[in-house]
């Protein structure tokens, strides 16, 4: 549920060239339903923000050079002002049901975390970055609960699952690319 209300919160602000009121109001709600299921939820607030600079990148350049404010800028500013205050509001709400503090974990939730070696810690967190990457693309091994070592531990540089996480790097990493060459036109 977590993933699938998180890329309709980002998809559905970013439909159209300027998203109306509307689509941004439903992109906070599916953003705040993403995040009541599951925490990384508020990465979607943070993506819709992000993507909305890419988008207005040429007219928030002319405002920052001719120091002067359009109507266009005005909209981009009143979009993001209500993404991250309405985030704000959840992620204390999110807070506030977890009675002030954070998620605790044990070593059965979340063996990589406890385990001793900065490198395994490394080589496996990475892998499930990648790994979840994947997990939007193609959704075809989804569990209810990824606890208990259901994703083995990355113990070595030879092993094959770094191949994942190599290419998944390497393909962010062309899409910043990418994002900061469309930038500089």
């Amino acid at each position: 549920m977590n993933n699938s209300t998180g890329v309709l919160g980002c998809v559905g602000v970013h439909g159209d060239d300027q998203p109306d009121s509307n689509s941004v109001w439903l992109s906070i709600v599916l953003g705040g339903l993403s995040m009541l299921a599951k925490e990384t939820g508020i990465t979607v607030f943070l993506l819709n923000v992000a993507y909305d600079v890419y988008r207005n990148w040429a007219s928030l350049k002319k405002t920052i050079l001719d120091v002067r404010w359009s109507e266009e800028t005005h909209q981009f500013g009143r979009r993001v002002s209500r993404v991250l205050l309405s985030m704000g509001v959840l992620l204390a709400v999110r807070l506030a049901l977890l009675q002030g503090s954070l998620p605790r974990f044990s070593q059965q939730d979340n063996p990589t975390a406890f385990h001793p070696s900065l490198y395994v810690r490394l080589l496996t967190f990475c892998y499930l970055a990648a790994f979840n990457w994947w997990l939007l693309l193609c959704p075809a091994t989804l569990s209810h609960d990824w606890q208990m070592g259901s994703i083995p531990l990355v113990t070595s540089i030879s092993d094959p699952r770094n191949l994942l996480t190599f290419i998944a790097f390497f393909a962010a990493l062309l899409f910043v690319y990418r994002g900061l060459l469309d930038c500089e036109k």
